[in-house]
């Protein structure tokens, strides 16, 4: 029978869209669910990468001052070389003169 054979193509079109909406509705629920897992990722990476910028902005301001400090060191160095210098030179002349 013509109708039978259309009623049965029409039932099998009918399940084919059934099971083809239900793995769209199930490729987009995964499609979903990594979206947000991608979203937390990245957040969780980008808030890792504001402490690794603060950090680094941390540690070369540390250096900056150490540079700094090294730098006061180093003429503070070479005052007191000058000073050790004349010191001897005063005492030499003192000598020269005792004698």
């Amino acid at each position: 029978d013509a109708f039978t054979r259309v009623k049965k193509a029409i039932d099998d079109m009918i399940a084919q869209l059934l099971k083809e909406k239900a793995d769209e509705i199930k490729h987009k629920d995964f499609c979903v669910d990594e979206f947000n897992t991608n979203q937390l990722q990245t957040e969780k990476k980008e808030r890792e990468k504001q402490d690794l910028i603060a950090k680094i902005e941390d540690l070369e301001m540390t250096i900056k001052a150490l540079t700094e400090a090294i730098d006061t060191l180093k003429a503070e160095i070479a005052e007191m070389q000058v000073q050790l210098k004349r010191a001897g030179e005063d005492r030499e002349k003192e000598n020269k003169e005792f004698q």
